[in-house]
């Protein structure tokens, strides 16, 4: 298991307006060349790229509004592409291990490079007494979308480990209609259970359990 005391790496970054986590499935259209270029390359090379969240800085004007990146981020390995044409790319990729990210900079052709650490993977977590409500409402949204046939574009796929705190954590916070603020938040925690507890918490204040079955 790799922590922050692992030595810092560098790998390229795709910055998006949302938030994978580990064990999620995000699907990409890629057609810029600077994108097309980093798929051909980790196919090439069975390496991953980073999934960053897009922070705007409040304190600039619309005209000059500069652009950071969440310090957290989930490195994402290719599991499926389909090159529809030449300079167009439809990918499925699978989040793996999250990772914080020291430094970045933009090359010439436009694409990001990040130099990361990697946080340690979620210990495997039993779901406590207090947190099964929550649990039982991922277990139920999954039967929804298995009977509706729509597994295959959820942003998650089997094994469901829904006894676990840490996969429950983060398939509720990639469903949940929240801010990336507070997606972002969810992935920093290094705990699982204090992630589920979050959660729990948003789901009752939010009374979105409704909201999220319907």
């Amino acid at each position: 298991m790799t922590n922050l005391n692992s030595s810092p790496r560098k790998i390229p970054l795709f910055p998006l307006g949302t938030v994978l986590f580990p064990d999620g499935v995000i699907a990409l259209k890629i057609f810029e060349a600077r994108y097309l270029d980093m798929i051909k390359q980790c196919l090439r090379e069975k390496t991953e790229f980073g999934v960053v969240s897009i922070i705007k800085n409040p304190n600039t004007n619309e005209e000059d509004a500069s652009l950071s990146f969440s310090k957290i981020g989930t490195l994402a390995q290719i599991e499926d592409f389909d090159p529809v044409q030449p300079a167009l790319y439809m990918t499925k990729s699978f989040g793996t291990q999250r990772f914080k990210l020291l430094s970045s900079k933009q090359e010439a052709n436009g694409l990001w490079i990040g130099e990361i650490a990697l946080l340690e993977n979620d210990p495997i977590t039993p779901i406590p007494e207090e947190h099964k409500k929550t649990s039982k409402l991922l277990d139920e949204i999954i039967s929804v979308i298995q009977s509706q046939d729509l597994l295959a574009d959820a942003p998650f796929k089997k094994p469901f480990k829904v006894d676990d705190c840490g996969w429950v954590s983060n398939r509720l916070a990639e469903l949940l209609p929240i801010s990336l603020i507070q997606k972002n938040h969810l992935l920093a925690q290094t705990n699982p259970r204090i992630r589920l507890d979050l959660i729990s918490e948003i789901i009752e204040d939010d009374d979105l359990r409704n909201q999220m079955m319907h």
